[in-house]
């Protein structure tokens, strides 16, 4: 009986220490504490705590590929800097190859607050100028609102009449920023301060959720800074204003559009003679 209760420990320690092993698969590079269940994760910047004993997904980069960690939260820090997580499973996602990256369109989204005046015009007057130089085929082009309360409608139809006085037309459908758009696009172009917050602080929510580019804040811009003819830092929401207000949204969107056509068709030029 005694000998029996010894085996039985002694099995007991040796399967709890190859459990520890096979836990600690997939963390290398990433400071655990308490055991190697559990990962304690410090993160200055962290506006957006996870609930008390959720399950969640956390992303964690390396330099080839994303780590996918499904863990249920346990507790955080009084200063929310610090995350206490018991680890449940890893999954690795490969990135894509540098010749998959070079062959895909350079993709631009424009994004402001409901995706039915200023960006879907931004989305219209880019496009029209990337077909009036012969590259639409070199360039993936889309818009989206920080909020989904007009999901799946037009327009506003005074921005596509403003349009269409230019010889521009406005065919967008309005939809939300999602998650994946951090993946799949180059350029993010907020039209305004509050709509770049937005997007930055979606972006922190969501980078725990599922595998995001580290680098995905670098992308967003504000569509004022590529204006050279005008001195706006924003292009204002003309939804309250009258006529005069979606002209004003034209006359910037039609400077900063321009520019910025000008610096992406640049930038590939320089790219491709320096790999030449």
């Amino acid at each position: 009986m005694h000998s029996d209760s010894v085996s039985s420990r002694d099995w007991r320690q040796q399967r709890k220490r190859e459990t520890r092993r096979e836990d600690m698969s997939g963390l290398l590079g990433f400071s655990t504490s308490i055991n190697p269940k559990l990962i304690r994760i410090c993160n200055p910047n962290t506006r957006y705590p996870f609930p008390h004993r959720t399950a969640t997904n956390l992303c964690l980069n390396t330099n080839h590929h994303h780590c996918i960690i499904n863990a249920t939260h346990l507790s955080s820090s009084s200063s929310n800097k610090a995350l206490i997580l018991r680890r449940v499973s890893t999954m690795a996602t490969a990135s894509p190859s540098p010749s998959t990256e070079e062959s895909k369109p350079f993709s631009v989204l424009f994004v402001c607050l409901g995706n039915i005046c200023r960006s879907p015009a931004a989305e219209a007057v880019f496009r029209n100028l990337v077909e009036k130089r012969g590259l639409a085929s070199k360039f993936r082009i889309d818009s989206a609102g920080t909020i989904g309360y007009h999901e799946g409608d037009k327009a506003d139809p005074r921005m596509r009449a403003a349009s269409k006085n230019r010889g521009i037309e406005v065919t967008s459908i309005s939809r939300p920023i999602k998650p994946s758009d951090f993946r799949d696009f180059d350029l993010i172009l907020a039209m305004d301060l509050q709509n770049r917050e937005d997007i930055m602080n979606a972006y922190e929510r969501w980078r725990f959720k599922e595998p995001l580019p580290p680098d995905a804040p670098n992308k967003v811009k504000l569509m004022c800074s590529y204006c050279k003819k005008h001195s706006e830092r924003e292009v204002p929401d003309p939804y309250y204003g009258g006529a005069k207000g979606f002209e004003k949204v034209l006359d910037l969107l039609e400077d900063a559009c321009e520019s910025l056509l000008d610096s992406i068709v640049q930038s590939q030029n320089a790219s491709t003679s320096a790999s030449a």
